[in-house]
């Protein structure tokens, strides 16, 4: 069981941050358009540095939970 929802975890997970970009893409299009896009939303370096943040975090969450040193490792065998 545990296998079969890290696979589903694992192929659900891309898919959702992909339809969640195409998403914002279209909505930062739309109040580009409009003339209401912050400042800091017009700089790729700052999507970049929060998507870097954000899979440095989910990394150390995986670590933890897979990696078996006394204090995690919930899904390790």
């Amino acid at each position: 069981m545990r296998i079969v929802l890290m696979v589903l975890v694992f192929v659900t997970a891309p898919t959702a941050a992909f339809f969640l970009w195409a998403w914002a893409v279209k909505i930062k299009q739309e109040r580009k358009l409009a003339g209401t896009l912050p400042e800091w939303q017009d700089m790729p370096l700052t999507w970049l540095a929060i998507a870097g943040l954000a899979c440095a975090i989910a990394g150390f969450i995986v670590m933890f939970f897979t990696q078996s040193q006394g204090y995690g490792g919930l899904l390790a065998s």
